[in-house]
């Protein structure tokens, strides 16, 4: 869903000019929390709520093999959070602009939510292996009973 599908236009690379490179960069949403403008729905709570979660949920994944994979400091996760968002908005704009194509928006709010589960996805993680560390020092601790 975030690459795919990828439409080329019938008349490509026809289609591709300086004025529409310009339109497909203005359409381009950088107001992080706005979203109006570049949407053709009527505002809903529930489509708020469906788009905005299934960014997050999307690299919630990255997030947890990140700390399980890697273990980065704060500042570490946060640049890798920012990372990731920025990798797969910039990938939809550069087929944007390549293919001139509609069918994706490039939106800096994706950006913030791809990040915001990048950071869940390790907070999950961390949660897990808190879990899992507990559990393993209480099977320690428990004294073996011997039998007669």
């Amino acid at each position: 869903m975030i690459f795919f599908p990828i439409s080329i236009p019938l008349n490509w690379p026809d289609n591709l000019s300086w004025e529409e490179t310009l339109n497909n960069l203005n359409k381009t949403n950088l107001s992080p929390l706005y979203f109006l403008t570049i949407t053709h729905r009527p505002f809903s709570l529930r489509w708020l709520l469906v788009d905005f979660g299934l960014n997050a949920i999307l690299t919630i994944p990255f997030g947890f093999g990140l700390g399980y994979f890697y273990r980065p400091k704060w500042l570490e996760l946060i640049f890798w959070a920012i990372l990731t968002g920025l990798t797969f908005e910039g990938i939809q704009l550069f087929v944007k602009l390549v293919l001139g194509t509609f069918y994706h928006t490039v939106d800096i709010n994706d950006v913030i939510l791809n990040a915001l589960g990048v950071i869940i996805g390790f907070g999950i993680f961390l949660i897990i292996q808190r879990v899992f560390r507990k559990r393993k020092k209480n099977e320690t601790i428990k004294p073996v009973k011997k039998q007669d």
